[in-house]
Order: C-alpha cells, then structure tokens, then sequence
C-alpha cells in the first residue's frame, strides 16, 4: 500500500483529509509532536524516517492578524520549513502536494486572478506563504502547489463556526461587505485533493507538464456579509439581521485584499479536478452541522 504523509494533525484541511484519505492508503499523520516545522533542522531526518510515496502539507502559519507581530515564527514555519520539505524531496523525487493561499496578491483587481499573474502580497503572512512558493519551485522537487481562500468548516476556528456562534447570543451582527471572495468548504478541498492524490499515484507520480501552481478554490464569489447572510439561511437562522459595513470601519493589523477571487480553470483543464460552486459546498457543511 502506498504511504502517503499527511503533515498537520488538527487543522481544517487535515481534518478532512484524514477522513477521506484513511482505509485507502497507509496513511501517517504528523502533528506538531511529530514534525515541529519551528525546528527546521529536524525536518530532513524525520522525513527520512517515515519514507513515504507523497507528501501532503497544508499546515501552515495562518493566523493573519498574529503573523504581523510574529514575523519571524510565520517566515520559518510558511517559508524555511517548506524550504526543507522541498530540498527532501527533490532529493527522493518525492511528490508534493502543498497548500497556499489567496493572500499573495494585492486584491486591488476586479477579474478572477490567474496563476501568471504578478503576487503583491500586502501582509506578513502572504509574503511568507509567497516565499514558500518559491522555495518549493527552486528546489525542483516534483510539487503541486495548491492556492486556496476563505477556508471553513465545522472544525477548528474559522468564519462559519464565528457566525453560527455569534447568532446564539445575538440579533445583529455587522460583517465586512467590501472584500470579494471565494468561500471554499474544507470538505470540498480535501475530496478534491483525493482525487488528485489517486491521479498522481496511479500514473506512477508527476508526468511532463503537470507540476507547478493551481488555483483551487470553490468556484463563484461572493462578500464576507452575503457569505454570513447564506450561512444564516442553509441553517436556518432566521432571528439574526447582517448589517453590511466597510473594510475601514472593521481595521485589522494585516491588510486584507479586497478582491481575491482565483481563476480555477487550470487544474481542471490539467488534471479534470474541480471544486463545487461555494453555495453548493456551503450547502453540505451546513447538512454536516445539522447531522452532528
């Protein structure tokens, strides 16, 4: 059976891909205990150690806001950890399956960004995602990077779960309606990476043409407010009225992108993986709360 590494343990991703990745392969799941990406002169000998076929790395340093403050945590975890991942396995030709984010780009267009376009990241934590991009395709590793936004899920802390628990206590909330993106449930990222998991194992790891930077988000856009407003409706909340506000009127440490919607077009054209549209996956995350 083929031994596929999962690094990160308890994040939303990894939540999910130990779920639908468990039974069909030999599956390892490393969590900070196991693989501390803070030390990165550990990173190699453990990774010898456990020897897999593929490697799948969504953990990350991803607190936004925090990242400003901790500079040099997010660099060596999005960055010099990545770095070394990808020197392994360049050395093993080990594919890689790593995961980025929307946050590389400016957000100050107003069509879906494609993956040639110029990343101009305006915050800490998207520099340091950027640059891990760019360790991993210097390296010449066999890798697939895979751009996502606006993660949520029932696990972990994210928009969604902020909603549904706000609305316990509230009747009003006031939710950013100037930046545009596109939601993407958990669940749907880590059926689609399965699928190109089986894809890439079964033809025998990455042919000609294949490696390189993907899009991979729900398809469709939408505001943070809207998102609230449709998280409201799938769960039936009716007592809650979402007041849309501007970006200056909610100031954060890290500036976001106003628009960030990726062009997902590519992986399906190389791969024939696609992402359902945001509404259709924020339609099973809320059919997963209820059946909790």
């Amino acid at each position: 059976m083929k031994k596929i590494l999962l690094i990160g343990q308890n994040g939303q991703v990894t939540t999910y891909l130990q779920r639908v990745l468990a039974g069909d392969y030999e599956l390892e799941v490393m969590g900070r205990n196991d693989l501390d990406l803070s030390d990165v002169a550990s990173i190699e000998k453990v990774l010898e150690a456990c020897d897999p076929t593929l490697i799948i790395n969504p953990a990350a340093f991803t607190a936004v806001d925090l990242a400003e403050e901790q500079q040099e945590s997010a660099f060596t975890i999005n960055r010099d950890a990545v770095a070394a991942i990808a020197a392994y396995c360049a050395r093993r030709n080990t594919p890689l399956i790593h995961f980025s984010t929307d946050y590389v780009f400016a957000g100050d267009g107003d069509t879906p960004y494609l993956e040639s376009d110029t990343p101009a990241p305006t915050g800490v934590y998207g520099q340091s995602k950027l640059e891990g991009e760019a360790a991993i395709f210097d390296s010449g590793a066999p890798a697939i990077v895979l751009r996502t936004a606006w993660v949520y899920s029932n696990h972990g802390k994210n928009f969604y779960k902020t909603m549904l628990n706000l609305a316990e206590s509230r009747d009003q909330l006031s939710v950013v309606g100037d930046q545009i993106g596109a939601p993407t449930y958990a669940g749907s990222i880590a059926d689609a990476t399965k699928q190109l998991v089986e894809k890439i194992l079964l033809q025998g790891g990455l042919l000609d043409g294949q490696a390189g930077l993907y899009h991979f988000t729900c398809q469709g856009q939408t505001s943070w407010a809207d998102f609230a407003k449709a998280i409201f409706v799938e769960n039936e909340v009716n007592n809650i009225n979402v007041n849309s506000i501007t970006t200056k009127e909610y100031p954060t440490p890290a500036k976001r992108p106003a628009y960030s919607v990726l062009n997902v077009e590519k992986i399906t054209q190389t791969f024939g993986i696609s992402l359902p549209h945001w509404g259709t996956a924020l339609a099973y995350c809320a059919a997963e709360s209820k059946a909790r």
